[in-house]
């Protein structure tokens, strides 16, 4: 992980860190905390450059714990905070902002939203920028972790899949359903037919 930014992630559930890391292992060293609590004393000994935090959690909320953040350590006001929320009502976001949150994203997550927010506070790898973060790129990524035969990359990349909004029926739950099903079982070759026909539909789709 050395020369990676560190980027955590503050979410009580198991399934949003989940997909978080798989968004941004690539680019970033990623810590997960569950709680407020669970972060604040990972932060004690822990230098971050930027914190995603969801702001409904039992016990402390994400207003809660950006304010004891701040307490902890005066320089901790300069680590930007990105507000993960379900409802982007307008006050909800006004308080976000007011109460010190650099910007916000809401669930379910667009990747390439998060990576533009991200890219503005602290910057993405060189490597990232120019090659924009796009479904195709997505599908390719899976494809290659199903050529390679490495299960959990591929996993990994059908998280990433299907945190996609779509607008068609070009992906659907089926579909990733059958390419689950596959790589679960080490059948690598359906596998691959499968993505390879749902690139050849992406290809049309945006033609």
């Amino acid at each position: 992980m050395a020369g990676k930014k560190i980027i955590l992630a503050v979410d009580d559930m198991a399934e949003n860190l989940t997909l978080l890391r798989s968004m941004l292992e690539k680019h970033f060293d990623v810590r997960l905390a569950k709680s407020g609590n669970m972060a604040l004393t990972l932060l004690e000994n822990t230098r971050v450059d930027l914190i995603l935090l969801d702001i409904e959690m039992p016990g402390m909320s994400g207003f809660e714990f950006m304010k004891n953040f701040h307490i902890q350590k005066p320089e901790n006001k300069k680590v930007p905070i990105i507000f993960v929320t379900s409802h982007a009502s307008t006050d909800l976001i006004a308080k976000a902002i007011k109460e010190g949150g650099k910007d916000y994203v809401v669930k379910p997550i667009n990747p390439d939203v998060l990576y533009k927010k991200i890219d503005a506070l602290i910057g993405m790898p060189s490597s990232h920028k120019g090659s924009a973060h796009t479904l195709e790129g997505c599908v390719q990524n899976l494809l290659e972790a199903v050529s390679s035969g490495d299960s959990a990359l591929a996993e990994s990349h059908v998280r990433e899949l299907k945190a996609f909004p779509t607008r068609d029926n070009t992906i659907n739950k089926r579909y990733i359903d059958e390419i689950v099903k596959y790589i679960q079982a080490f059948e690598y070759e359906k596998g691959i037919q499968k993505i390879n026909l749902l690139l050849h539909n992406l290809s049309l789709t945006n033609a």
